[in-house]
């Protein structure tokens, strides 16, 4: 009996705006927050709620979101099933040829020794936003107990970048961060990254694995990638880990 179109529903990566060079804005001289939003044809309750802002100031070089985030969302993906082939040998021993399952969209995956562990569809969907995102606020200013484009700490990057990513995360401490996540022996690009005793007791420090052992963080000079072969990074790592939201059951 031959298999039909099997029709699946994935999780897919819905990112062409949230990708786009046009989601983020650099505020030039002269530019206020109703000239940007004119600009980019969006309100200013949207650059406001977009961004977090508490005040309508802006200052030179500032980044916004000047577009509505994109969150992963459901779509469908074929599964084309080929008709069985028999192959006859000259014994005339039928052999049947196990038919191939073509995809005309695949997740990016990547192997777990821990199944339990293992990246979620909705993770795997979420992971590339967050990077890619994540790499364009490069050089936003550090403050501390920042969670806005106007400056961010290193939980509140972690914070507004899953956010906008569409992770229903509430902001908290790099500390009760860790309690939500579980670790993983083998990192993949979008996973956490945590530290111990940087500037107070315990866990006290984490950012995005963005891969070649390098990872995004909101540190003391800013948003920046850091290597972890770095002396200090090494002497304070913990471990890799990822949100249990976005963990397989």
């Amino acid at each position: 009996m031959f298999k039909k179109v099997l029709i699946v529903t994935v999780l897919l990566i819905s990112f062409a705006s949230s990708a786009s060079a046009n989601t983020l804005y650099e505020v030039k001289k002269g530019d206020t927050l109703s000239k940007i939003a004119k600009l980019n044809k969006v309100t200013i309750n949207d650059l406001r709620s977009w961004n977090k802002l508490t005040k309508d100031s802006v200052y030179i070089k500032q980044k916004l979101v000047v577009k509505k985030p994109v969150v992963a969302t459901k779509t469908q993906a074929k599964v084309v099933t080929t008709k069985p082939v028999v192959v006859t040998s000259t014994s005339k021993q039928e052999t049947v040829v196990t038919p191939v399952q073509v995809k005309d969209a695949q997740l990016i995956t990547a192997p777990f020794q821990d199944q339990e562990k293992s990246l979620s569809a909705k993770g795997q969907a979420m992971y590339p936003l967050i990077v890619d995102f994540a790499k364009r606020l490069e050089g936003i200013p550090y403050v501390y107990g920042g969670y806005t484009m106007s400056g961010f700490d290193c939980s509140g990057f972690i914070y507004f970048i899953h956010t906008q990513a569409g992770l229903d995360i509430t902001r908290q401490s790099s500390e009760s961060y860790f309690a939500q996540t579980s670790v993983v022996s083998i990192p993949v690009v979008g996973d956490l990254v945590f530290f111990q005793n940087t500037y107070k007791q315990g866990i006290s420090h984490m950012g995005i694995y963005i891969g070649n052992n390098k990872f995004i963080h909101a540190g003391s000079k800013g948003v920046e990638v850091t290597s972890l072969d770095s002396s200090y990074w090494k002497e304070h790592f913990v471990s890799f880990n990822r949100f249990n939201a976005l963990t397989g059951k």
